[in-house]
C-alpha cells in the first residue's frame, strides 16, 4: 500500500487517521455527520429559492419560470422558511452536537449528555443578542443571522469548551451525584452571560461577525496576484475551519458597477478594474463554492473507493453545481480534514494563477456583466463576458486543473476514511 500511494500519500493517510482518532476531532466529525441531512435539505431549499424563484436566479431567467410555475410567491415563502429553519440553526446544532458527543463516552446518563449540549447552545446564544435591546433594557432580541453557516466555527468552539469541561468533571465524580453537574451548568451559564454582556456593551459587532470580518482587513480590493492569493488562501482556511458562507471585500460593488458602465457606454472591452476578486476568484476559482468544490466533487465521483463519500458527492451534486457547497463541506467532511485541506487551498490558487495571467495578457476578456445566482460554475465566465468562448474554455481548463489536483488527495482521504470506519475510536482525548 505504501508503494502504491508513495511516500507523500502514505504519510498523509497516517496523518488523517491519527488526526481523526483524536477524541476532540472525532466528536466534531460525528457532529458534522449528524447535521449533514439538515444542511443538505436547507441548501437545496436555498438553491431552488434563489436560482429558480428569484428574478436574479439563473434558472428563473433562462427557463422563464414565471410563465409556467404557479404560486411562485407561496413557494418562495415556503422555501425560505425551510432554509431558515435548517441552515439558520447550523451553529446551534453544531454547538449542541459537539458538546453532547464529547460527554457520551464518560457517562451513561442521558440527562448529563443533554445538559452539556443545552448549556453549549445557551452559551452560544449569549453572544448573539441585539445590542440595542440590551442597552435600552427592552425585551431581549436574539440575532439569528449569526447562527447560520458562518457561525458553525463559533458553535464548534463553544461546543468544545463546554463539552470538555463536562467531560473533565464527569470523569471525576460518582455517576449518581447530581450536585456537580448542577453547579457546573449554573457556573457556565452565569459566566457566559457575563462575558456576553461585556462583549455586547463594549463592541458594536457580534462576536461571530467580528471573527469573520478578520478575513477582510488585510485586503482592500486587491488586483495584484499576491493579494488575490492571500485573500483566496485565507478565505479557504476559514472555510476549512468551519466558517462557511460568503465573504466580501469593501469596494467590490463599486468596481463591478464601474466595469459594467465601461462596457455599456464605451466601445470595445476596456474595463477599469479587470483584475479583482470578483473577475478572477469568484468567476474562475470558486466553482461550487470556496475551495473549487466542483473539482472536489468530480474527483469524488472518479475515485472508486469509500461508498459513503461517493453517496455524499451524489447527494450534493445539485447544490454544488449551483455554487452552494455547504453539503459537500459538511458531508465528506472537508472541514478539519488535513488531507483535503491541502488541495482545498491549492486548487483555487492554481486556477487564480492561470486565470490572472490570461486576463492580464488580454487573452481572455474580464467579466463585466452581472452574474445570476445558481449559474453553473463553468458558465460564469461565458455569461459574464457576453458569450466569449475563450472565457468558457478557460473555465473548463480551470475545472480540469482543480479536479486533477484534488484526485490523489481524494484517493488518500477515502483510504483513511475506510480505515477509520472499520475501527473503534479510543477513549483517550
Amino acid at each position: 500500500m505504501q508503494n502504491e500511494n508513495g511516500w507523500l500519500g502514505s504519510h498523509l493517510i497516517k496523518l488523517e487517521v491519527s488526526f481523526q482518532r483524536n477524541r476532540q476531532v472525532a466528536a466534531i466529525r460525528q457532529s458534522l455527520r449528524l447535521i449533514f441531512p439538515i444542511i443538505l435539505l436547507g441548501s437545496l431549499a436555498n438553491f431552488f429559492d434563489q436560482a429558480w424563484l428569484q428574478q436574479s436566479g439563473y434558472y428563473y431567467q433562462t427557463l422563464h419560470v414565471a410563465k409556467w410555475l404557479f404560486q411562485v410567491r407561496v413557494l418562495r415563502q415556503y422555501l425560505r422558511l425551510v432554509s431558515a429553519g435548517t441552515l439558520g440553526l447550523a451553529a446551534i446544532l453544531m454547538a449542541f452536537a459537539v458538546s453532547y458527543y464529547l460527554v457520551v463516552p464518560v457517562t451513561r446518563q442521558t440527562t448529563n449528555r443533554l445538559m452539556a449540549g443545552i448549556t453549549a447552545v445557551i452559551s452560544l446564544k449569549f453572544f448573539n443578542v441585539s445590542r440595542a435591546s440590551v442597552l435600552s433594557l427592552r425585551p431581549i432580541k436574539w440575532v439569528s443571522a449569526n447562527l447560520g453557516l458562518q457561525g458553525i466555527l463559533m458553535g464548534l468552539l463553544v461546543g468544545l469548551l463546554i463539552g470538555n469541561s463536562y467531560r473533565w468533571l464527569l470523569n471525576r465524580q460518582k455517576e449518581a451525584d447530581l450536585t456537580a453537574p448542577l453547579l457546573l451548568t449554573s457556573g457556565w451559564l452565569m459566566g457566559m452571560a457575563a462575558l456576553g454582556l461585556i462583549w455586547t456593551t463594549t463592541q458594536t459587532a457580534s462576536l461571530n461577525a467580528a471573527f469573520v470580518s478578520a478575513i477582510q482587513w488585510p485586503f482592500r480590493l486587491p488586483h495584484f496576484i499576491l493579494g488575490l492569493f492571500g485573500y483566496s488562501a485565507l478565505n479557504s482556511v476559514y472555510a476549512w475551519l468551519g466558517a462557511l458562507g460568503s465573504t466580501t471585500i469593501g469596494g467590490q460593488t463599486v468596481a463591478t458597477a464601474q466595469n459594467l458602465e465601461a462596457v455599456l457606454n464605451h466601445p470595445g472591452w476596456h474595463l477599469p478594474h479587470p483584475l479583482t476578486p470578483h473577475t478572477v476568484i469568484d468567476v474562475y476559482a470558486n466553482f461550487g463554492g470556496t475551495g473549487m468544490l466542483l473539482g472536489l466533487l468530480l474527483a469524488m465521483l472518479l475515485v472508486h473507493a469509500h461508498q459513503q463519500s461517493r453517496q455524499v458527492a451524489w447527494l450534493s451534486l445539485v447544490p454544488t453545481i449551483g455554487n452552494f457547497g455547504a453539503p459537500l463541506m459538511v458531508g465528506i467532511p472537508v472541514i478539519l480534514s488535513p488531507v483535503l485541506g491541502i488541495p482545498f487551498i491549492l486548487a483555487p490558487l492554481a486556477c487564480i494563477s492561470v486565470s490572472w495571467l490570461c486576463i492580464r495578457l488580454a487573452w481572455v476578456p474580464a467579466v463585466a456583466y452581472p452574474l445570476l445566482t445558481g449559474t453553473p460554475g463553468p458558465f460564469l465566465a461565458y455569461l459574464g463576458t457576453g458569450g466569449s468562448w475563450v472565457a468558457l474554455g478557460l473555465g473548463v481548463v480551470d475545472l480540469l486543473i482543480s479536479t486533477a489536483i484534488y484526485y490523489p488527495f481524494v484517493k488518500w482521504h477515502c483510504q483513511a476514511q475506510a480505515q477509520l470506519d472499520g475501527e473503534v475510536l479510543p477513549d483517550e482525548a
